[in-house]
């Protein structure tokens, strides 16, 4: 065996070195480790033996046998009659039980799951102990053990259910509870991957993957996996939902158990390849002839391979000792993904807009001096007809005041040209939007059994995920012009040992690594030869710094004014580097009716991430300066702004320096499940989770403390809205990018300075969460159970958070200039003048040290679990949650509202009056001051229907109020309608929160022909299977916003909302998919009266189904071929996705897109 593994080595071209050194790692894993972070991925098996009257029985024999390795262990029941076998590997067992004067009794076929606490009892008859009494274990049964809400994935259904896009977001999403947003047919991905599933109204970065109890989580704060393992090296996997016992942490979302294979006493494995092809896929509704269906392609395909680690008579003749387990798989995709973007008129390229309904203006002298408006025209004076303030003749820019800089950059091609018309007659581009992925995944696992005592075991596994986004990924980029490659090789190492002190003590002790690397380089996209600064772009001075540009990169240009068309290239080339190390040590103990564990756990998690920030500059043109005079509330035009090289706003970072972060935890927990008698049994828990904030190993954070702001320091202003030299409160910065330049620092704190912790913020140390959970049998005879809890779990705060603070002075700066020019984002239009050196107010990103605290979950359930037969369980539950220290941010630096309709107009932010602190431009704190609710009705049912038919049926009715518009992330108080009256006057719908959710799952084999006498007729018609998940789901939430200039935009980061005038139809077309004229722009310098996430999407209605075939070539070896033939959305039901939702859009109301179609998926699997 150990030949062969290494012969599959061989043939890895991704890291065969890597692999080698996997296994010396491995090896000293298994030589020095000591403890892990590594849980849950076995179960417990409990029980109770009584004689005939009833009585318990003491100093029973109970031996339990692993039916896949032989490996039996041997218990005993305690003075109570009691008996608790822990940390079992899942798969089958036999449980016997053995007393002198009592026949032997034996339970056979029992099935155990990832998590599973069950009970298996014994009421033990007279009779010689030559004699058995034999039963068959429960297909299904209730817990009569625990209070725990949980979701179970079973091999079977892992192997046979039509799994779109075969990964694990697709099937952790069929819980109750569970709302998704995935895209779905995404690549099986982890990092970056689609992970947008939600737990019970839990917002998406508070799930956590385990992977054979290892963390396997991307601590960016997106929520995701660091390891995207093969649907055919899983085992199983169980989502845990709420009131989960105090052994889990550091998530207060879904925990996602995931476990690997591993071998067993026969040598077995499979090969299999999937393939979709766009020839055999439906076209989709946004796709319509002569366009080209939108390309698809996939290949996944792979290879397993298990059994013992054997040499004949020299090395575990008996096949018990060790066993392997090595999986390798391929995948390979091209998703056609389809643009539909409104992008600038060709024909306006030159300045004519004589065709454009909209009035195109002449900036005012106010807006725009003559010296800036008119530089390029002969005597630097107005053309004919040309006068401020008023319409331009003819609707037309006179061709000497269109700025060079627009002309090269549209003539270069950083808008693709428009190839149809959208609903309202609008240039609209739509073509493919293709995004290659190739992954390839390496996993090895051993097992091995010192003894019956102590056993070992460890996996390695490398992945190497490469991606093309044809629009830049993480950015504001909606147009192909412009996309990135993103390099992503991740690996985790797990080493898991167990100790049986005694019948009734045990230890557990490992060692966790997760790590990933994160490489993203951006490239030119369609129509566009080069991302350089294209020629005839005067560069001069396009820039406000000095610092390197990488690439020689074309600025960010956003129109945001109608087209709504982004050009951004972003941070892009970006680094990131994480390593995740943990230990942790369990020890199960049984006393009487009581059986306790408790731990504790210690890990550290390193960073090395580039900071994001755009030193090539971004530009923001929304139609501010060719707006009509008097009508500041119906925008001109963007284009027509970006051709005048008239800017509403430039942002830039100064330097895209690099962060060294570190973050260390620790937890201690203890559980007592107590068995108080026969029908309650009691989960008591407290768990304590040390989770100090992240922090800079260089002390290279600036943060901004109010606490630090000497209003004697505070700013002297120049009319240009820049910081007087002669000001108090400046310094210089320690970064020689930045050498000489001034900075205002009045207020900036650095770590280590002015009593700064470490981590910018107060640690908070009393994170002490009591679990609660109880589970009564009504009947005393397991068919009808109670079951609830209470619990309060913390959240791990995302990284994010720190490393968005990272381009904060004084060793970075960010900067942004309202109303300058694209040629010289230093000169300001109203002027034409420009500070030499300008001492630029910072825009700051930062932690509020009096509202940072950890988030918190009060989660509590309760609910009614029937066994309607011996192969049926029907669920009903309450399940809630309260949460509080949310993540949000705030805007500390806002000016007085009534400033709103001259900053509109134009005027510099720095100088509105009222600011709370001159000197700075915005101000945004995460604060964690946001809170939520969840409440729901659930209804599970888990039932086999004869011998054929597998189903399992999830409905969930709920209601998630929270602040944030989206599931990844916290809520930003750039998105609320009010930034004066904060978070709490956004309440409403989660952007996650579906009213209603139906899924279901079924697997059958279809009995025709199954046992004909015919070998011919049974060969060809026989052994037919159909499987299925069908999903219907209520819309998610829609939050309406503005487009243009109005009150919130202009202020930093906020964004205003309409108002209802009246309600709201839902005509539920494609060119009004809600009534849009039942909404109007508020009076300018006021905000809009629409609630947060007021309106509702489309729904969904998806079934995919899977066709399969096996021909069987030995029933005792199990051996066989498995032809498939899979179909998603296999009715072929369009199903909308995207709404345009800003009031001013060109698009506004209209859906814009929709999901796949039908698409067909063809797999063959061999198995040995």
């Amino acid at each position: 065996m150990t030949f062969l593994i290494f012969q599959f080595s061989r043939v890895n071209p991704f890291a065969v070195k890597q692999f080698r050194l996997s296994h010396a790692l491995l090896l000293c894993m298994l030589v020095f480790g000591t403890a892990a972070q590594t849980f849950g991925q076995n179960a417990t098996i409990v029980g109770t033996v009584t004689d005939p009257s009833g009585s318990v029985i003491a100093n029973v024999k109970i031996t339990i046998t692993h039916a896949e390795t032989s490996l039996a262990r041997t218990f005993a029941t305690n003075e109570a009659g009691q008996y608790v076998a822990v940390d079992l590997p899942v798969g089958h067992y036999n449980i016997k039980a053995e007393a002198s004067g009592f026949k032997v009794a034996e339970q056979k076929g029992l099935v155990l799951q990832v998590g599973d606490r069950t009970r298996v009892d014994f009421q033990m008859s007279l009779g010689a102990a030559s004699e058995t009494v034999t039963v068959e274990a429960n297909a299904v049964r209730v817990q009569a053990d625990s209070g725990e809400v949980s979701n179970l994935i079973t091999g079977q259904q892992l192997a046979q259910l039509a799994v779109n896009g075969r990964g694990i977001y697709q099937l952790a999403a069929l819980a109750p509870g569970a709302s998704s947003q995935i895209n779905p047919s995404a690549p099986n991905t982890p990092v970056g991957g689609d992970a947008g599933v939600e737990f019970n109204g839990m917002r998406q970065n508070h799930n956590i993957y385990l992977l054979d109890g290892g963390e396997d989580d991307d601590r960016g704060g997106a929520g995701g996996m660091s390891i995207a393992p093969s649907l055919d090296a899983i085992a199983e996997f169980r989502a845990l939902t709420s009131n989960y016992s105090a052994d889990y942490g550091l998530s207060s979302g879904g925990t996602m158990t995931m476990v690997l294979k591993s071998g067993t006493t026969q040598l077995h494995g499979s090969a299999w390849e999937f393939v979709r092809n766009d020839a055999l896929d439906a076209r989709n509704f946004f796709n319509p002839p002569p366009q080209k269906v939108a390309e698809l392609r996939q290949n996944v395909f792979g290879f397993n391979v298990a059994g013992p680690v054997t040499f004949g008579k020299l090395y575990n003749p008996n096949r018990t000792k060790t066993f392997f387990f090595y999986n390798m798989e391929w995948r390979r995709y091209v998703n056609g993904g389809l643009t539909n973007q409104t992008v600038p008129d060709p024909a306006s390229y030159g300045g004519d807009f004589s065709t454009n309904s909209t009035v195109i203006n002449v900036p005012t002298s106010a807006q725009v001096t003559p010296s800036v408006l008119f530089a390029n025209c002969p005597g630097g004076a107005a053309p004919a007809g040309v006068v401020q303030g008023s319409p331009f003749p003819g609707n037309k820019i006179p061709s000497c005041m269109i700025a060079p800089n627009a002309t090269a950059l549209l003539s270069a091609g950083i808008f693709p040209k428009s190839n149809a018309l959208d609903a309202n007659g609008r240039p609209t581009f739509i073509g493919g939007n293709n995004s290659p992925t190739n992954l390839k995944e390496e996993i090895a696992r051993i097992d091995h059994n010192f003894t019956s005592k102590f056993s070992v075991f460890g996996h390695y596994v490398a992945e190497q995920v490469t991606q093309n986004y044809g629009i830049s990924q993480w950015s504001g980029a909606n147009v192909p012009t412009v996309g990135d490659t993103f390099g992503n090789p991740s690996y985790s190492g797990v080493i898991h040992a167990t100790y049986t002190i005694s019948p009734t003590l045990l230890n557990e002790t490992a060692f966790n690594y997760n790590g990933n690397r994160i490489n993203i380089l951006p490239f030119a996209g369609s129509g566009l030869a080069s991302l350089a600064l294209p020629t005839g772009y005067v560069s001069a001075n396009s820039r406000l710094f000095t610092g390197p540009n990488n690439l020689s990169r074309i600025p960010n240009i956003d129109l945001n004014g109608g087209i709504n068309s982004h050009f951004e290239i972003s941070s892009w080339p970006w680094r990131n580097k994480a390593d995740d190390y943990q230990i942790r040590d369990d020890i199960s103990l049984t006393k009487g009716a009581h059986q306790l564990k408790f731990g504790a756990s210690w890990a550290i998690y390193k960073k090395v991430q580039d900071l994001f920030g755009t030193t090539q500059g971004s530009f923001n043109f929304d139609g501010t300066f060719t707006t009509p005079a008097g009508l500041k509330s119906k925008p001109g035009n963007d284009l027509a702004d970006f051709l005048l090289g008239t800017a509403k706003s430039y942002s830039e970072l100064a330097v895209q320096d690099k962060g060294f972060w570190n973050n260390v935890s620790w937890a201690a927990y203890v559980q007592d499940n107590w068995r108080v008698n026969r029908r309650l049994t009691l989960n008591l828990g407290l768990r304590w989770d040390g989770v100090p904030h992240t922090y800079e190993a260089n002390n290279r954070m600036g943060n901004f403390y109010p606490s630090l702001y000497d209003p004697a320091k505070r700013a002297i202003m120049l009319p240009d809205g820049t910081v007087s030299p002669l000001s108090p409160g400046l310094g210089t910065s320690p970064n020689p990018i930045l050498a000489g330049v001034q900075l205002y620092l009045n207020g900036i704190g650095i770590p280590g300075q002015n009593g700064v912790p470490q981590g910018l913020v107060n640690n908070h140390w009393a994170a002490f969460g009591p679990r609660l959970g109880f589970a009564y049998d009504v009947s005393g005879n397991a068919k009808t159970v109670v079951r609830g809890g209470f619990g309060i779990m913390y959240e791990r705060i995302q990284g994010n958070d720190m490393y968005d603070a990272g381009p904060n002075i004084p060793f970075s700066l960010g900067v942004t200039n309202n109303s300058v020019t694209l040629a010289d984002p230093g000169i300001l239009l109203a002027t034409g003048a420009a500070a030499s050196r300008p001492i630029n107010p910072a825009d700051l990103t930062g932690l509020a040290v009096d509202n940072y605290k950890l988030p918190a979950s009060y989660q509590y359930s309760v609910g009614v679990q029937h066994s309607l037969n011996a192969k049926s369980v029907l669920s009903v539950s309450y399940v809630g949650n309260q949460n509080r220290h949310q993540n949000d941010r705030s805007q500390y630096n806002l000016p007085d509202p009534s400033a709103l309709p001259a900053l509109i107009g134009g005027a510099q932010y720095t100088l509105a009056p009222g600011l709370t602190y001159p000197g700075f431009h915005a101000i945004r704190l995460t604060a964690n001051e946001a809170n939520s609710h969840y409440n729901a009705f659930q209804v599970d049912l888990n039932s086999q229907v004869g011998r054929d038919l597998q189903l399992r049926a999830y409905y969930t009715l709920s209601r998630t109020i929270d602040p944030t518009t989206a599931g990844n992330g916290g809520g930003d108080l750039g998105n609320v309608s009010n930034p004066y009256a904060g978070w709490r006057h956004d309440v409403g719908p989660g952007g996650y929160d579906r009213t209603h959710n139906v899924a279901f799952n079924f697997i059958y084999d279809i009995p025709v022909f199954r046992s004909s006498q015919s070998r011919l007729v049974k060969t060809a018609l026989g052994g037919w299977q159909v499987s299925g998940i069908v999903t219907m789901s209520s819309g998610l939430p829609i939050n309406i916003g503005l487009s243009g200039n109005q009150s919130g935009n202009g202020l930093p980061a906020a964004a205003n909302r309409p108002n209802l005038t009246g309600s709201v139809a839902y005509p539920h077309t494609v060119a009004q998919w809600f009534d849009s004229t039942a909404f109007t722009a508020p009076a300018v310098g006021a905000f809009g009266t629409l609630g947060h996430n007021a309106l509702r999407g489309p729904g969904r209605d998806n079934w995919n189904m899977s066709l399969f075939k096996s021909f069987v070539f030995s029933e005792a070896r199990g051996s066989r071929l498995e032809f498939r033939a899979e179909s998603f959305n296999t009715w072929n039901h369009t199903q909308f996705h995207d709404v345009s939702t800003n009031l001013g859009d060109s698009k506004f109301g209209q859906v814009t897109s929709a999901f796949e179609p039908r698409i067909f998926q063809l797999g063959m699997k061999i198995v040995f």
